[in-house]
């Protein structure tokens, strides 16, 4: 809801930047102003809203000479994609040809101008695109998740308080309980039990035995347990970490499911399986994923 309100908020602010500039530059009408405010709002809301898609989903977190390359492509296509959309609005909004409007570029001093107002509005987008995608990430001290310490009379093991330590979107494993007759030492090599999403304002705790299936994508990964679905921000490797190997196999570069879940598994061709889940969907498993399904039966 937040990130709604800063767009909106900032729209509105460049309808209104554009349209007091064009009213007391060129002395134009309110009408013509705010007609001339929204032929160049409409481009930079449009492209704006892909490129920085592009960035939070594609380019932001990659290294410095793939950053470098996409923003280069990315403005460019940027300012003749917005330039190219500009003069077909005010062709339009003008409506001055027999046909019904005219497209007619700027003038040499004109398109150079436009060009340098559309190459400064991309780096303020790109800015922004890279704060935000750095507010997505996990701020804990892993790369994708946090090890903290979970449950009544326990302090969190992180600098931060546990509702502190986690953004929309991240997850905090809780180590599980010690064995009883171990050491310390022991809760660290075992697999963790639960653990934490952010949904709103609440945090929710979820047991690992109700994964029924974790299937990624790009930097995300869509947990499906027993009661529903959620999006995580980890990669699907970093996630399999904190996974107990005996119980959750990866059988598609896309997926890992819960053996304890699985309601029954049918060949589906090339050395293949498809895997039915408690919760009713399928997983279509690779034939490496099926091989170390099979190597279980006895």
């Amino acid at each position: 809801m937040r990130q709604r309100t800063f767009d909106l908020l900032a729209i509105a602010g460049i309808f209104a930047a554009y349209s007091i500039t064009l009213r007391l530059a060129n002395h134009s009408s309110p009408a013509e102003s705010l007609l001339g405010g929204l032929a160049n709002t409409i481009p930079v809301v449009i492209f704006g809203a892909v490129v920085r898609r592009l960035i939070v989903g594609k380019v932001a977190g990659r290294p410095a000479a793939f950053q470098l390359m996409a923003h280069f492509l990315l403005c460019a296509a940027f300012a003749v994609l917005s330039y190219g959309l500009l003069i077909v609005l005010l062709g339009l909004f003008d409506g001055g040809g027999p046909s019904g409007f005219l497209v007619q570029p700027f003038t040499p001093q004109g398109t150079a101008w436009q060009s340098l107002e559309n190459v400064t509005t991309y780096a303020l987008i790109a800015t922004v695109s890279h704060l935000q995608a750095q507010s997505m990430a996990p701020t804990a001290q892993e790369p994708a998740y946090a090890m903290a310490q979970a449950g009544p009379g326990r302090e969190s093991s992180s600098p931060a308080p546990l509702a502190e330590a986690l953004q929309p979107g991240a997850f905090v494993i809780a180590p599980p309980e010690p064995v009883s007759g171990q050491g310390p030492d022991a809760r660290a090599d075992a697999a963790p039990s639960r653990y934490f999403v952010r949904i709103g304002d609440e945090l929710r705790p979820v047991d690992i035995d109700t994964v029924v299936s974790i299937g990624g994508a790009d930097d995300y990964a869509e947990v499906r347990t027993l009661t529903g679905k959620h999006l995580v921000r980890t990669t699907l490797t970093e996630f399999a970490k904190s996974l107990d190997p005996a119980q959750y196999v990866r059988v598609h570069r896309s997926w890992i499911v819960n053996t304890h879940r699985i309601a029954r598994a049918e060949p589906a061709g090339g050395g293949r399986l498809l895997l039915h889940m408690e919760t009713g969907h399928t997983v279509s498993t690779s034939r490496t994923g099926a091989k170390l399904l099979r190597d279980r039966v006895i």
